[in-house]
């Protein structure tokens, strides 16, 4: 595949993506994939010690919760799961037929998007995104994303507010706002 055809499909996957409008049922399957997401991420997060319990005040949380939404939450989820991944809308005739056929062409955009974590430009916040535990923790929001944007017919809204929601939990419960804004002077907020 030429590169003007990868970027040709990418864009006609993700007009595709950002048009999908999931249904009830698509919504009650994404609630049930961002439960299982949390419910496997926070065992994994206290165990290792990454999650700490520190909730941040509304008013500390406002701002960065509409933030997140668009970055890593929508712009995350347009590069790596609608631009990425085949879309239903998009030659129909190639999409996978199931599910494990699916999570097959998905293996490689979960890898380059854990691997994103890596090319982290700033130096405060560097430490935090080599973690190897908030990399595994990275690889299993991958994959709850990937299951909402498969289950809702491949829906951008449905992959980012699987994104979004669970990295809420992290950065006003469990510590992640103090590890990702630490101060100045190198001592994180307590």
């Amino acid at each position: 595949m030429a590169v003007s055809d990868f970027f040709q499909t990418a864009l006609q996957r993700l007009g595709a993506a950002a048009s999908t409008v999931p249904t009830a049922s698509d919504w009650a399957q994404v609630s049930l994939i961002i439960g299982a997401t949390c419910a496997i991420s926070l065992p994994i997060g206290l165990r290792t010690k990454f999650f700490k319990w520190e909730p941040v005040s509304f008013g500390q949380a406002i701002g960065p919760a509409i933030f997140t939404i668009i970055a890593p939450g929508f712009t995350e989820e347009a590069i790596f799961r609608a631009a990425l991944l085949p879309h239903p809308k998009v030659n129909p005739q190639s999409f996978p037929t199931s599910a494990a056929a699916f999570a097959a062409s998905a293996f490689l955009p979960l890898i380059i998007f854990v691997a994103y974590h890596l090319v982290n430009p700033d130096k405060k916040t560097r430490a935090v995104f080599w973690d190897a535990r908030f990399l595994t923790l990275a690889a299993v929001l991958g994959i709850g994303c990937t299951a909402s944007y498969y289950v809702t017919g491949g829906s951008l809204v449905a992959a980012a507010l699987t994104h979004w929601l669970p990295v809420q939990l992290w950065l006003f419960l469990l510590g992640g706002l103090n590890k990702t804004q630490p101060t100045d002077n190198g001592i994180k907020k307590e």
